[in-house]
């Protein structure tokens, strides 16, 4: 009876994972407002939590990566801070469970060297996994990201391909890891709001469940003018730009900002196993595994201020999700309905309490695991002209450096007839400063451009 009980209690003890994500820590050095302030608040809230899997972004300095991780050591001992481009991924995964493998892959498109202010380029956006050892579940693969920032929500899909680029290799490794036996959960800052052609590329070719569909009676997207800041965050998952966030006060934003009081940007996903260690490899169901995982509950979390202060604590809010792990049930399957993020089709257009009550079916068997034809060929169109694009822009640049390479010489040569010795330094000063503009042109059109050009 004893070992029973022991049992018992195992299973209850192990059978919730609580992830904390997109809790933006905004960490660059000498440039991130509030930074040590905010950085030592959140290391108090994550030490004082019982978070089982905490994903970090924006976490540059590897001086606040130690600083966290001595706070958490006792409740999260298991950690990984992933380095990548010229100034660190800003990545970190945080857990309770043994991590016995990692990863990290750049996006291929991360934006342009000649965007400094943007930075992606130079950071190298990735995305992280960390395989952890579950006492329960077993390999369990937990991903985290921050996507590429430029493109906005609205206008041409084009300008969101290096985004679009990024969300198909992401579905690809989420993919990957399903059809190794393992459970996934997915998360991070994805730059993109639920109703986007990224988001959707993600949840369909990667897939996925969003956990705060799985557990909220609200519809994708709001489809009229929300008023109250504190009912976007509470109904639609507001994280960023929302009138609650002080780091939103004069930072210009977009209509669908203004309109339902922020953005949704930050995303937990999971999903089974496409097959269990040991059963045929061509099986697609997830019965086969002998455990689910389930969303309980959503919500957006760190919405105050740091205590003492009068600011964020940083400019996303956090998102807090509780996994319920349960025996599988074998169930009868219908086709899954197409999911397609410009115009939710069938099932999904209804709230997630008419669905289960409409349905024995969990909500999860609602998840498309392929494109729709419509966003498929709106992918393949933004992709299309952005090549074009790309392609011209390069051409453009190319020929910007021999404009300049023309006048770096015509100064050199000026300087030595030119009849006032007075303006030969600020000649020789002129061409040094266009020899460096051409070669930063030379660089950007032929070597990024072409690179740019084939990745599209």
């Amino acid at each position: 009876m004893s070992q029973l009980n022991s049992r018992i209690k195992f299973y209850k003890d192990h059978t919730r994972l609580s992830v904390l994500t997109s809790v933006e820590i905004r960490g660059l050095k000498y440039v991130s407002k509030d930074r040590q302030p905010r950085i030592q608040a959140i290391a108090e809230v994550l030490s004082a939590s019982d978070y089982d899997i905490v994903c970090l972004q924006e976490l540059w300095a590897h001086a606040d990566f130690e600083l966290i991780r001595n706070r958490v050591s006792k409740s999260l001992p298991y950690v990984k801070f992933f380095f990548s481009g010229a100034l660190g991924s800003g990545l970190a995964i945080f857990t309770k469970y043994p991590i016995t493998e990692t990863t990290i892959r750049p996006y291929s498109l991360n934006g342009s060297p000649l965007d400094v202010a943007g930075g992606d380029f130079f950071v190298g956006k990735s995305v992280v996994s960390a395989v952890v050892e579950h006492p329960v579940l077993g390999e369990c693969e937990v991903f985290n990201t921050h996507m590429y920032a430029r493109g906005g929500d609205d206008g041409e899909e084009a300008n969101r391909a290096h985004r679009i680029v990024g969300a198909w290799q992401f579905g690809n490794l989420i993919r990957a890891s399903a059809r190794r036996g393992r459970y996934v959960i997915a998360a991070g800052d994805f730059n993109s709001i639920p109703s986007s052609l990224p988001i959707t590329i993600v949840r369909s070719h990667g897939g996925l469940v969003d956990a705060w569909m799985a557990s909220h009676d609200s519809s994708l997207f709001p489809t009229e003018t929300v008023f109250s800041p504190q009912l976007a965050v509470r109904d639609y998952g507001i994280t960023c730009d929302s009138p609650l966030n002080t780091y939103s006060a004069g930072k210009p934003l977009s209509d669908v900002a203004k309109r339902f009081q922020g953005k949704r940007l930050d995303y937990v996903f999971y999903r089974q196993p496409q097959s269990s260690p040991g059963s045929s490899a061509r099986s697609t169901s997830s019965s086969s595994a002998p455990w689910e995982i389930f969303c309980k509950k959503s919500e957006v979390v760190l919405t105050g201020l740091v205590p003492g202060h009068s600011f964020s604590y940083s400019d996303h809010f956090g998102l807090e999700v509780i996994l319920e792990i349960q025996r599988s049930r074998p169930v009868a399957r219908s086709p899954p309905p197409t999911i397609d993020g410009f115009g939710v089709t069938t099932g999904l257009e209804a709230s997630t309490a008419s669905l289960r009550s409409a349905s024995a079916i969990p909500l999860e068997d609602f998840c498309a695991t392929e494109l729709s034809s419509q966003s498929l060929s709106a992918a393949l169109s933004a992709l299309g002209t952005a090549y074009r694009r790309a392609r011209r822009r390069s051409t453009m640049e190319l020929t910007g450096f021999g404009a300049v390479l023309i006048v770096a010489l015509g100064f050199v040569a000026g300087s030595a007839w030119q009849p006032h010795p007075e303006l030969n330094p600020l000649m020789v000063f002129a061409a040094v400063v266009m020899g460096w503009a051409g070669t930063t042109l030379l660089y950007s059109g032929f070597i990024h451009g072409n690179y740019e050009v084939n990745m599209l």
